[in-house]
C-alpha cells in the first residue's frame, strides 16, 4: 500500500546502532551502564571536533504499554549534503531486534510517538527548521502496526488527488491537528483537537475562535466528533473516555480553564481565584474526583496541587520557593499518581534535587537506582502499564544519557543504548550548577562548565546567553556548545537572565521590555561574578550565542566594551524592526500581543537593535548564520555585515545557503565549530589545557 511521502522498507536497520550489552545486572549490586557508572575519573586527551558536531543518533524514545516494544527517532547524517534522513525504528525489547522501520523525507522527523494500543503507534510529523528553533509540525499524522502492518496517513494537510475520502477527511476540519489523549483502554484510537476561526478554519491555529475534538479510529480512520468548545487554541484533558477539561489562554494571555459536565456537554468555565496566573489540568487522581495540576495563584514558581474539578479543594503537593515543578515522576497506569518531584534551579549534592511525595514502590526502586548510580540522575522514561517494565534514563552535565530497562520484580537492568556512544563523560569537564544576584539584588541561576584537568582559576572565558528570550531556560543536561568550548580550555558561564523559563510566569514576565538593558546586565552580573570568583581572566572574555543569544552577542560589547574581547553572533537579531515588520507578527493577534508586551512599539524595536549602535561596538565578530532563516531572516546578517564594512570593523562571514535557523547537519555543524575554534584562539588566545594538550591542532 502507497503511503505517498512515508514508506516501509525492509526489517534490517541499515543504520548503524549502538551496541548493546547482553549481560544483565542486578539494580541492587553495583551495576554499571557501559562503564559509566562512576564518571568522575577525568583524562584530557582532546577530543575531535566532529564529536561534538554530531546529533544523537536514537532520541525519544518511547515503550509499548507491555513493554514489549520500543518506537524510536532514528537520525542519519553521515553524509556531506544539505539534508538530515530521519526514520522511526520499532525494537522488541530487551534484544533490540528491529521489527520495522519507517522513513521519512528529508529534514522531516518524527516529532511525537504515541502508542495507541499494545502493538500500534501514531506518528505526528514535523520539518527542522534549525538546531535553534522547534521542530515545525506539518499536520501529518502516520499510524502503523508495531511490525510495519496497517499502515495509513490517519490526517495529512497535503493537497493529493483523491486522498479525502482515504482520510475521511469530509468528517473532519482542515487545519493542524494536536493530539489530545489516548483512549482509556488503548483500543487504537486517538483524540484529536483542531482549532478554528468561527465558522471557518485556521490552517495555523492563530486567531481561533472554536475548538473541536475528534475520536479517530487509527486502523479505519474513522472520526467521531465528541466534544466542541467555543474557545480557540484550547487543550483538553481526557478521562474515562470523557473531555473533562477545556483550558488554554485567551486574548490577553491569561489563563483559562473549562469544567465539563459529562450529562449535558456543556462547558462550566472555572473562577478566576481557581485558575490563578497558571492552571494546566494533568491527570485525574485515582479517586475520580479529583485532578492534578500545575498551578501557581501568582504568578510565582509553579506547583503541583490535588483539586477538584471546580478547581476548589486546592492541596499543594509539590512546590519550592525558587523553582518551578520541571519533572514529575509516575507511577505506571495501573497505579497513576505521581511519586516525586524536581524544581528548575534546585540542586542537592550537584544533582536535580528530588521531592519523595510518598514511599511507595515506585519511589522505592527510584532510590535505589539513584544510590547505586550516584553521579547520575536517573529518571523513568517510561513503564509498562502495570510496572513489570522500566525504561530508565541516566544522565548528568557530562553524560549524554544512557537507556536501560529494568525488571522489577527481578530487579534486573539491563542495557539498551547510550544517546550519544562517541561522547566519553570521562573526558568532559564538570558542569555545575551556580546561584548569584545580580545588581538588583535578585538570586539567578546558571551553569558553569570548566575544562578537565586544569585548576579551575583564572581561565578564559565564554558566555553564552541562550535563545528566547521568554520562556527557553539552559538546564543542568549534556550541552554540546559548553562541552566543546570546555574541552578547548575555555570555561563557560550560562545564565538564566530574567524571561527565562522554570522561575514562573511573572518572572519569565520580567524580562518584557528588558530586552536590551535588565537581561543584558544580568548578563554582564554573572560574568563579574565569574570573575570575582576567580574562575574567568577579566582580560580574556568573549561572548556567543544563537537567536536572542547572537542579539546579546552584539548587545553585550555595547553595553560592556571593556569585558569582551570578541563576540560570535549565531542566526542573532540586529534589527529588531525587521521582526516587527514580518507578517506572521503583524497579522496574528498572538503576535502583535507578545511583541507590543514585550518589546514595544516601532520606536522601542529601533531603540534596542545593535545596528543602531554599531559605533559602539569595537571587537571582532564571527558572524554565522543560515540562508533560509525562516524565525530570524538572513537580512539580519546582511545588514551587520553591509554596516561593519562601512564603518571597517572587523568581523568573520560564514553562512550556509540552505540551512534554517541553527546548523542542523553535521558538515555544517562541523565547519562552524572548527571556525569557532580559530576565531576564538585568534582573538582570546588558546585555551588552558593540561600538559600534554598544551599545542592543540585543529582536529
Amino acid at each position: 500500500m502507497n503511503i505517498c511521502r512515508l514508506w516501509i522498507t525492509g526489517l534490517v536497520l541499515s543504520l548503524v546502532i549502538p551496541s548493546v550489552s547482553q549481560a544483565t545486572t542486578s539494580a541492587t549490586s553495583s551495576p554499571d551502564l557501559y562503564g559509566l557508572a562512576k564518571s568522575n575519573v577525568l583524562t584530557s586527551a582532546l577530543l575531535p571536533v566532529k564529536d561534538f558536531a554530531r546529533q544523537p543518533t536514537l532520541q525519544n524514545a518511547k515503550m509499548s504499554p507491555t513493554g514489549k516494544y520500543l518506537a524510536v527517532a532514528v537520525r542519519n547524517d553521515q553524509n556531506t549534503g544539505d539534508e538530515v534522513n530521519y526514520q522511526l525504528a520499532i525494537f522488541e525489547l530487551p534484544g533490540l531486534k528491529v521489527m520495522t522501520r519507517l522513513k521519512f523525507p528529508p529534514n522531516t522527523l518524527p516529532a511525537q510517538i504515541y502508542w495507541v494500543s499494545n502493538k500500534r503507534v501514531v506518528i505526528s510529523e514535523a520539518v527542522s527548521g534549525g538546531t535553534l528553533d522547534r521542530p515545525r509540525m506539518t499536520g501529518e499524522l502516520i499510524a502503523l502496526d508495531y511490525n510495519g502492518k496497517h499502515q495509513r496517513i490517519l490526517y495529512s494537510l497535503a493537497k493529493r488527488s483523491g486522498i479525502r475520502a482515504q482520510l475521511n477527511m469530509l468528517a473532519m476540519p482542515r487545519a493542524f491537528p494536536q493530539i489530545a489523549g489516548i483512549t482509556k483502554n488503548r483500543d487504537g484510537h486517538i483524540y484529536l483537537s483542531f482549532s478554528l476561526r468561527g465558522s471557518s478554519v485556521s490552517s495555523h491555529n492563530l486567531d481561533a475562535r472554536r475548538t473541536e475534538l475528534f475520536n479517530v479510529d487509527t486502523v479505519s480512520g474513522e472520526p467521531k466528533k465528541v466534544a466542541e468548545i467555543n474557545r480557540g487554541n484550547m487543550r483538553f484533558l481526557m478521562h474515562d473516555d470523557q473531555a473533562l477539561f477545556a483550558y488554554g489562554m485567551d486574548d490577553n494571555m491569561m489563563p483559562v480553564a473549562y469544567s465539563r459536565n459529562s450529562r449535558s456537554g456543556n462547558w462550566k468555565q472555572l473562577p478566576v481565584a481557581a485558575v490563578g496566573k497558571v492552571f494546566r489540568p494533568i491527570m485525574v487522581a485515582p479517586d475520580g474526583k479529583h485532578v492534578y495540576a500545575m498551578y501557581s495563584a501568582t504568578g510565582g514558581p509553579t506547583q503541583l496541587i490535588e483539586t477538584n474539578f471546580n478547581g476548589g479543594q486546592r492541596k499543594i503537593l509539590a512546590s519550592n520557593t525558587f523553582g518551578s515543578v520541571s519533572n514529575i515522576f509516575w507511577g505506571p497506569r495501573d497505579d497513576l499518581r505521581p511519586f516525586a518531584t524536581t524544581f528548575s534551579g534546585v540542586f542537592q549534592n550537584s544533582l536535580p534535587k528530588i521531592d519523595y511525595l510518598n514511599n511507595n514502590k515506585w519511589a522505592q526502586i527510584q532510590k535505589v537506582l539513584a544510590g547505586q548510580f550516584t553521579d547520575l540522575f536517573v529518571d523513568f522514561a517510561g513503564m509498562s502499564r502495570n510496572g513489570s517494565v522500566i525504561l530508565v534514563h541516566a544522565y548528568n552535565g557530562r553524560n549524554p544519557g544512557v537507556y536501560a530497562l529494568l525488571d522489577t520484580k527481578k530487579m534486573q537492568l539491563k542495557p539498551l543504548f547510550q544517546s550519544e556512544p562517541w561522547i566519553n563523560p570521562g573526558k568532559m569537564g564538570p558542569r555545575t550548577p551556580i546561584r548569584f544576584k545580580n545588581r538588583e539584588g535578585i538570586e539567578l541561576a546558571g551553569y558553569l562548565t570548566l575544562p578537565a584537568g586544569v585548576a579551575a582559576k583564572n581561565l578564559p572565558m565564554v558566555l553564552i546567553p541562550h535563545g528566547g528570550p521568554i520562556g527557553p531556560s539552559d538546564s543542568w543536561t549534556f550541552e554540546p556548545d559548553a562541552a566543546f568550548l570546555a574541552s578547548r580550555g575555555y570555561a563557560v558561564l550560562q545564565v538564566n537572565y530574567r524571561g527565562s523559563g522554570g522561575r514562573g510566569i511573572n518572572f519569565e514576565r520580567s524580562g518584557y521590555r528588558q530586552f536590551g538593558t535588565g537581561i543584558q546586565y544580568d548578563l554582564i552580573d554573572g560574568v563579574h561574578w565569574a570573575i570575582n570568583k576567580g574562575y574567568a581572566n577579566k582580560d580574556r572574555i568573549c561572548v556567543y550565542g544563537g537567536s536572542f543569544g547572537g542579539y546579546s552577542s552584539l548587545m553585550q560589547p555595547i553595553l560592556a566594551p571593556k569585558l569582551y574581547k570578541c563576540a560570535i553572533d549565531y542566526a542573532g537579531v540586529s534589527d529588531y524592526m525587521i521582526e516587527f515588520n514580518r507578517s506572521d507578527t503583524r497579522r496574528f493577534r498572538s503576535g502583535r500581543t507578545y511583541f507590543k508586551e514585550a518589546v514595544g512599539n516601532a520606536a522601542e524595536a529601533r531603540a534596542i537593535s545593535p545596528i543602531n549602535m554599531l559605533n559602539r561596538f569595537n571587537v571582532p565578530v564571527l558572524i554565522a548564520h543560515g540562508g533560509e532563516d525562516q524565525r530570524v531572516p538572513i537580512q539580519n546578517a546582511e545588514e551587520l555585515r553591509s554596516k561593519l564594512e562601512t564603518m571597517h570593523k572587523p568581523f568573520e562571514w560564514l553562512v550556509f545557503s540552505k540551512e534554517g535557523h541553527g546548523f542542523y547537519t553535521e558538515p555544517h555543524r562541523l565547519a562552524f565549530y572548527k571556525k569557532m575554534q580559530v576565531f576564538l584562539k585568534k582573538y582570546l588566545g588558546p585555551g588552558t589545557l593540561p600538559e600534554d594538550q598544551a599545542s592543540p591542532t585543529t582536529q
